[in-house]
C-alpha cells in the first residue's frame, strides 16, 4: 500500500541489482520468451532467481514473478524502440559511473572491485552499456506512461482517510540532514611534479629509452590497466571521460600523445588500434598527492566557515551553494536525498554508520564540527553536518508524513496507469512465453496472447 507498482519497483530492482552480479557460468542457454522483437535468455532469468534465493534463502519459488517482470521490461523496451525513443548518452554514462562508484564502495574501492569481477572498470563499462541503456529505456517509458499523474491535496486526504486506521503504519525514527563536502585539492607545485614526471615517461618511452609496457606496470596508478601493460581493451567512444576519448580519436595507431589532465590525474596514451567508433590504447596515470597540509587547509576553511554561518551569514544553504564540492546536493542547500524514495526522509537503520553517530548528538537546526571523511577511492575530505528534522517512531499523520502518503496514494493511480498500458499493449504485440513455463500464473494473460 506504502509503494508504487509492485511491478515497477520489481524490474527496477531487478535490472539494478543484476547489473553488476559476479558471472557464473552457464552450460545451456536458450531464448524462453519472445515480446515482439526483444528475447528473454533463460540466462538472464536463471541469474535473477538465483540472487532472489541468496537474499532469502528458503522463500517462495520467484520464477514466475520474475517472468514476468522481464515480459514487462521487454514490453517497454519494444514499445520504446517502436516509439523512438532516445535515451542520452550523457545520462548513460552518469548512470554508469553512479553503479560503478556504489558498488566499489560496497566492495572496499575500484580495485577490489574490478578483481571481483576480473575485468577492467573500462571493461566492466563497455560490456554493460547496453544493458544500462535499456534499462534507462524501461525507466523512460514508465515515465511516458505516467507523465499525465497529477493528485491534490484533497485527493490525498481522501487516499489515507479511505485506510482502516489499524492498517496506517508505524513509521519508524526519521531524519532529514544536510552536508558540507571539502575535498582536498593538490597544491600547484605537487600538480607540476607529476606533470614534470609524466613527461619524462613520455620523452624517454618517444626516443625508445623505456617501454611502454615497463612503464606502465611500474608507475601507472591505474590498478586496472596498470598490470596489462596499461592496456584499456577494445572500448566505445562514450565510455571513458570526454578529454580521454578526445585526445584517443586524435592519434594514428602507434601513436603516443602528449601529456594531459583529466579528472582523474595525469595520463599519456598510445593508441594500438582503431576501429569504426571503438579504439583500443594503453595509458599511463599519475595522480597529484593531496598532502597532510592540503587536508588540514579544509578543515581550517570549514571551522571558519561555520563560526560565521552560527553567526547567521551566510545560511546553510547559501554556504553549501557556494563551497560545497558535493554536486548532488550543493544544488538542495546541502540537503541528502535517500536513493531509494528520492526523499529527504531518511530511516534511522539506513544511515551510514558514521553518519548516524554524527546527527545522533545533534538537536535539530544544529550543525556538527568538521568531520573527517574517507571517500570511496580512498582519499579523505572534510564535511559538516546539519540536522534539520528528527521525528520520532509514530503512526503516519497527514500533517508529519504527508510526502509519504502523497508517494503511497501516487503510486497506486501509478500501478493503476500501468496495469492499463499493460492490457492494451499485449494485445497488439507479438508475445510467445516457453511452454516449459506453461503452469506459471501471470497476473496478466502472456500465454493466451500466444499465436495458435
Amino acid at each position: 500500500m506504502w509503494k508504487c507498482s509492485s511491478l515497477t519497483v520489481a524490474v527496477v530492482l531487478l535490472l539494478n541489482t543484476a547489473l553488476f552480479a559476479q558471472p557464473k557460468p552457464l552450460l545451456i542457454d536458450q531464448v524462453i520468451a519472445v515480446v515482439g522483437r526483444e528475447a528473454i535468455l533463460h540466462s538472464e532469468l536463471v541469474v535473477k532467481v538465483g540472487q532472489a534465493q541468496q537474499q532469502e534463502p528458503g522463500s517462495a519459488d520467484p520464477t514466475c514473478e520474475f517472468l514476468e517482470d522481464l515480459l514487462y521490461a521487454k514490453l517497454l523496451v519494444e514499445q520504446g524502440k517502436l516509439d523512438s525513443v532516445v535515451v542520452d548518452e550523457a545520462r548513460v554514462d552518469q548512470e554508469l559511473d553512479r553503479r560503478i562508484g556504489y558498488y566499489a564502495q560496497q566492495l572496499g574501492g575500484e580495485a577490489k572491485l574490478e578483481e571481483f569481477y576480473g575485468k577492467t572498470i573500462t571493461e566492466i563499462k563497455a560490456e554493460f552499456r547496453i544493458a544500462v541503456e535499456e534499462q534507462l529505456l524501461v525507466q523512460q517509458m514508465q515515465e511516458r506512461i505516467t507523465s499525465d499523474l497529477a493528485m491534490t491535496p484533497r485527493e490525498v486526504k481522501q487516499f489515507f482517510d479511505r485506510i482502516p486506521e489499524d492498517s496506517i503504519p508505524l513509521i519508524g525514527a526519521e531524519v532529514e540532514y544536510a552536508m558540507l563536502l571539502r575535498i582536498p585539492k593538490p597544491n600547484e607545485d605537487e600538480e607540476r611534479r607529476v606533470r614534470r614526471k609524466m613527461e619524462e615517461f613520455r620523452e624517454a618511452i618517444v626516443k625508445g629509452e623505456k617501454e611502454f609496457c615497463t612503464v606502465a606496470i611500474l608507475y601507472s596508478e591505474d590498478p586496472g590497466s596498470a598490470k596489462e601493460c596499461g592496456e584499456l581493451g577494445m572500448v566505445p567512444t562514450g565510455v571513458m571521460v570526454p578529454e580521454f576519448d578526445a585526445v584517443a580519436v586524435s592519434l594514428k595507431e602507434g601513436e603516443v600523445s602528449q601529456v594531459f589532465k583529466t579528472q582523474y590525474g595525469w595520463h599519456f596514451m598510445q593508441m594500438i588500434e582503431r576501429r569504426g567508433e571503438q579504439y583500443s590504447a594503453r595509458h599511463v596515470l599519475m595522480r597529484p598527492q593531496v598532502s597532510s597540509a592540503d587536508l588540514q587547509q579544509q578543515k581550517a576553511f570549514l571551522d571558519s566557515l561555520r563560526t560565521a554561518m552560527l553567526a547567521g551569514k551566510p545560511d546553510f544553504g547559501t554556504a553549501c551553494a557556494m563551497y560545497s564540492d558535493d554536486e548532488e546536493s550543493k544544488g538542495l542547500n546541502g540537503m541528502m536525498i535517500e536513493p531509494n524514495s528520492n526523499s529527504a526522509r531518511w530511516d534511522i537503520s539506513d544511515l551510514d554508520q558514521q553518519v548516524f553517530f554524527v546527527l545522533d548528538k545533534l538537536k535539530p537546526g544544529e550543525m556538527s564540527e568538521p568531520q573527517l571523511l574517507v571517500l570511496p577511492d580512498g582519499s579523505k575530505a572534510y564535511r559538516i553536518l546539519k540536522l534539520n528534522v528528527r521525528t520520532d517512531p509514530h503512526r503516519a499523520t497527514l500533517r508529519e508524513d504527508y510526502r509519504l502518503i502523497q508517494q503511497a496514494a501516487e503510486g497506486k493511480v501509478r500501478s493503476e496507469m500501468i496495469e492499463r498500458w499493460i492490457t492494451d499493449h499485449i494485445g497488439s504485440t507479438y508475445v510467445r512465453v516457453s511452454e516449459d513455463y506453461a503452469a506459471c500464473t501471470f497476473v496478466h494473460p502472456w500465454m493466451k496472447s500466444q499465436e495458435p
